[in-house]
């Protein structure tokens, strides 16, 4: 702008605040994330470097961050406790980007362990988000995968019975007749066309294991030791029915 000119120069909006919704679970997640990649892959799991895509405001990053040599959280948009974050934990950094907007700072092949947690529904792209994971990892390197499930009848972003199996415009249009003020942004699909996205990967579905041993994950009480005994051959064959998926995607070595 020329100096001189009368009209006051635009100030950058400020960076998101925490959302009110899941921050105090992001330690639960974390330890899910954690115990997950633990038992599939050994404790030498912690020695690599990690990158947490879609980490928003970076709750879920901090809580690995003591747990592993060095982490890095990447999003679209700057977060407020990003700075707070890096403070408490020297080994944690946070970059502005996405899977199609990389910083030079990621450049391929350079993760030990990616962790991809509730964002492939949030993303239009979803085939190019795996793609990026696909180019970040190391060869022999892991992803954390876990999203939704189109087939689940509850939506569990709004919780919502069925609404995201109809098109988007009637949904939001019906919601908003009975006065809902939710938002539905998200898109799931369902188990088959993940396994299709995810072909370049080495699959595990961890949903079998995560139901068999529900206390190491903090999930007690009487129907998930009932889940915990169910034969694994059959929580596996169950899994496309699940409320969401858990997968542990490994990098085909050369």
């Amino acid at each position: 702008m020329r100096a001189g000119s009368s009209t006051s120069q635009a100030h950058p909006a400020p960076p998101p605040s925490d959302p009110r919704w899941g921050s105090e679970d992001r330690p639960r997640k974390a330890e899910a994330i954690w115990q997950t990649l633990l038992h599939f892959r050994g404790p030498e799991i912690g020695d690599g470097v990690w990158l947490d895509v879609g980490c928003g405001s970076g709750g879920i990053a901090a809580a690995l961050a003591p747990r592993v040599h060095r982490i890095i959280g990447l999003d679209p948009e700057p977060w407020e406790r990003w700075p707070m974050w890096m403070e408490a934990h020297p080994n944690l950094t946070f970059l502005e980007g996405s899977y199609d907007s990389i910083p030079a700072r990621v450049p391929a092949e350079s993760v030990d362990v990616v962790v991809c947690n509730q964002v492939y529904e949030h993303v239009p792209d979803p085939v190019g988000l795996i793609a990026f994971i696909h180019r970040t990892l190391k060869p022999g390197g892991v992803c954390y995968f876990a999203g939704p499930n189109l087939l689940f009848p509850i939506e569990p972003h709004v919780f919502w019975p069925f609404v995201h199996w109809l098109p988007r415009r009637l949904a939001v249009s019906l919601m908003q007749r009975m006065g809902s003020s939710a938002v539905l942004d998200a898109d799931s699909t369902h188990y088959w066309r993940l396994l299709s996205w995810t072909r370049p990967f080495d699959v595990t579905n961890a949903v079998p294991q995560i139901l068999r041993d529900p206390t190491n994950y903090g999930r007690r009480g009487p129907v998930w030791r009932l889940l915990s005994r169910i034969p694994t051959a059959l929580l596996a064959s169950l899994t496309p029915l699940s409320p969401g998926f858990v997968f542990v995607l490994k990098k085909r070595a050369r």
